[in-house]
């Protein structure tokens, strides 16, 4: 009997070896040198950095294609990176200034912001060749795509506005005022309410969809991306210009705290598996992580010159 359970424990570590855990990835792009930084969310290293485009901005990632895409706007392309490989296998040019990309939930379709020329493109992922495109407000910048795939919301930056887009027809059913200058966007877990941060307004607009009020919470100086808890407790906002982000307690729908974090974040998501918040700094070349228990700052992790992480730049290994 011990024999065969010593047997059965050295089984059990060969297959650690050979199939490691899978652990959550974060991908962040570093405008200042062409790279993305790819981080191993269980242990918090950097695992892999990858050349891109010019000026890599936006990130999208699938799980279940195995690709990250990356919006370079001034290369006028999206990489696309091989999450085994961690390399870059394609590029898909884009005539204009792609910045932000979603991807549908059934990652059949990725969308590209082009703020440069108001219009988002819709590119098949089997085929890039195949694309179909929507002329839209002024600088488009944050994309986001229903639960359902039905619906693609766009932040029109200069035109202080969301617009909300059938993804079969890709025609515009409406636009929903926000505050000034709209970037980053995020959707409630439960699919009933977007949240837009306006810069210029140093607010967020949470919007109910199911009947489209608006409800605006103050934040701090100079916001730039969202994001929210799974369960749809909190909202989390960059500070751009405080260092900090903004802990909204959408019950008592107001700010409740400010996590001191590092310099000019921008990029900010949630990753269930870990219990953390992941913020691309700027200014610091880093990535810091937050305790969602505690809403402590406790790291940060070095990646590349200027980092930005402006999307959903986790791939959840985990979750398939």
């Amino acid at each position: 009997m011990k024999h065969n359970i010593r047997i059965l424990s050295s089984f059990l570590l060969l297959l650690a070896f050979v199939f490691p855990a899978l652990a959550d990835e974060a991908y962040i792009t570093n405008q200042g040198e062409n790279t993305v930084s790819v981080l191993n969310l269980a242990d918090q290293s950097v695992i892999a950095t990858i050349a891109v485009g010019k000026a890599p901005v936006g990130v999208a990632a699938s799980a279940s294609l195995g690709k990250v895409y990356i919006s370079n706007v001034d290369s006028h392309s999206v990489s696309v990176i091989d999450s085994k490989k961690h390399e870059v296998i394609d590029t898909i040019e884009i005539s204009g200034s792609p910045v932000g990309i979603a991807l549908s939930p059934d990652s059949k379709t990725l969308y590209v912001a082009d703020w440069g020329d108001d219009r988002v493109l819709a590119i098949d992922t089997a085929d890039p060749s195949q694309r179909r495109e929507v002329s839209i407000g002024k600088a488009p910048a944050g994309l986001i795509v229903s639960h359902d795939g039905s619906k693609l919301y766009v932040a029109n930056r200069d035109s202080n506005d969301l617009a909300v887009i059938d993804t079969q027809s890709l025609k515009v059913l409406q636009r929903i005022a926000t505050g000034e200058h709209p970037f980053g966007i995020s959707l409630g877990p439960d699919g009933k309410q977007i949240f837009a941060v306006n810069v210029y307004a140093n607010s967020l607009s949470v919007i109910n969809l199911e009947n489209l009020e608006t409800r605006t919470i103050a934040v701090g100086e100079h916001p730039y991306c969202v994001t929210v808890s799974p369960d749809s407790r909190y909202a989390y906002v960059t500070n751009t210009q405080a260092d900090t982000v903004s802990v909204i307690d959408l019950e008592q729908n107001k700010e409740t705290a400010k996590i001191r974090v590092g310099g000019f974040p921008e990029g900010i998501n949630y990753d269930a598996s870990t219990n953390k918040i992941y913020v691309a700094n700027w200014f610091d070349n880093s990535v810091s992580v937050i305790d969602a228990s505690s809403h402590k700052h406790i790291q940060d992790i070095s990646t590349g010159k200027q980092s930005r992480a402006f999307g959903q730049f986790i791939l959840n290994k985990t979750s398939h």
